[in-house]
């Protein structure tokens, strides 16, 4: 009996002195920073702007907000702790924001050391048009702490299928990745609010180009899949038995907003010289609503429609191909399907942006309209 107490007093000993050497961090000595900016000043040193919500109930002020400027992101915490009477901390880091011209020289710097340290979990990264410290520093009287308005705003719009996933370890995987290229939100401030106005393209870790979000509507539905999203486009109304027989002129267009319920899509590689890319695309969805009011009680009005539906986005995706192809990003992740059904054990990315200019893609979409709820 009294052995087992003796080898249960040790037992316990030696977790409560591993315990005693870990540092503790108490939540009142410590800055909790939500959002950071990084911008490149003139002579290549890097300025960041962080704000973090202000926990005393001493004070009206409900943000606080600080720069810095240094080589790397340890000097730059190091000054930022001389300014605080808290000591700064990354833990619930919501957003890093990139100002567009430190993203067009290219960030894995200052990236690659933010996967490396102790970051709040799955941070979003973000593209600034325009400078960090001016968006982050500014006035939102009615936004709240605009670290957590910024993430909540992607990811309410990354689960509504609006954006593309952006975390900082998503970001690394497709920037190591042979076949992928990283993409993040686009940002911009206007006034007194805050605007996502599309998605930033990269190669490898540079900043080329920006799409618009209904662009990037097609990158995510060829590169993942949609499970209930929103898209919309216009079709021509010629032979939709439009009610309204003024607005049925054959040049005309109807803009057409549908919900996406699901979506499947696949990517098939029909020829190596030159790359050759077979996509089809199947999606079911539900009408929500036209500009101009047809027949919907004709099933092949509805047929129609669907038709029209799949032309028009089959256009469009091959427009977009060809911007991506021409600024040389491969956001959709072609050069992955290539590599994988290859079987290529010599698969290089850099010999992949060259095949990928010469690439063909033949686009298949074939919608389902499967609920109405047209709206007049």
């Amino acid at each position: 009996m009294r052995k087992g107490w003796q080898w249960m007093l040790l037992a316990m000993i030696g977790p409560l002195l591993i315990s005693g050497c870990e540092p503790t961090q108490i939540l009142d000595e410590t800055t909790l920073i939500t959002v950071m900016g990084f911008d490149v000043l003139e002579d290549n040193r890097i300025r960041a702007t962080a704000s973090a919500p202000v926990v005393s109930s001493l004070v009206s002020q409900k943000e606080q907000v600080v720069s810095a400027t240094d080589t790397t992101l340890n000097g730059i915490m190091n000054k930022l702790d001389l300014q605080l009477d808290r000591r700064p901390k990354l833990g619930q880091l919501r957003i890093a924001l990139y100002s567009k011209e430190m993203a067009k020289r290219g960030m894995i710097e200052f990236v690659g050391v933010m996967d490396r340290v102790e970051v709040g979990l799955r941070p979003y990264l973000g593209i600034v048009d325009g400078k960090s410290y001016d968006l982050v520093q500014a006035d939102y009287p009615t936004q709240g702490n605009i670290g957590l308005y910024l993430y909540y705003t992607i990811y309410k719009n990354v689960r509504g299928e609006q954006l593309p996933s952006s975390t900082l370890h998503e970001f690394m995987r497709d920037y190591y990745s042979e076949g992928n290229d990283p993409y993040l939100p686009f940002i911009e401030r206007k006034g007194n609010d805050i605007n996502i106005k599309g998605v930033a393209l990269f190669k490898g870790d540079q900043y080329v180009d920006w799409v618009k979000p209904e662009q990037a509507f097609y990158i995510k539905l060829v590169r993942d899949q949609f499970r209930a999203g929103f898209f919309q486009l216009s079709i021509p109304t010629a032979g939709l038995g439009i009610q309204d027989q003024r607005k049925s002129n054959k040049q005309e267009t109807s803009p057409i907003a549908l919900e996406t319920i699901n979506s499947k899509k696949n990517i098939k590689l029909v020829s190596q010289h030159p790359p050759t890319f077979d996509v089809s695309v199947e999606i079911k969805a539900r009408l929500d609503e036209m500009g101009n009011k047809p027949d919907l009680e004709n099933t092949e009005i509805v047929k129609k429609i669907e038709r029209e539906v799949d032309r028009k986005m089959e256009k469009e995706m091959r427009e977009l191909v060809a911007l991506l192809q021409k600024k040389g990003v491969d956001p959709m992740g072609f050069g992955e399907h290539y590599r994988s059904q290859t079987r290529s054990a010599h698969f290089e990315k850099e010999k992949w942006r060259e095949m990928y200019k010469q690439a063909k893609f033949r686009f298949h979409v074939k919608t389902q309209i499967i609920r109405l709820s047209i709206t007049d």
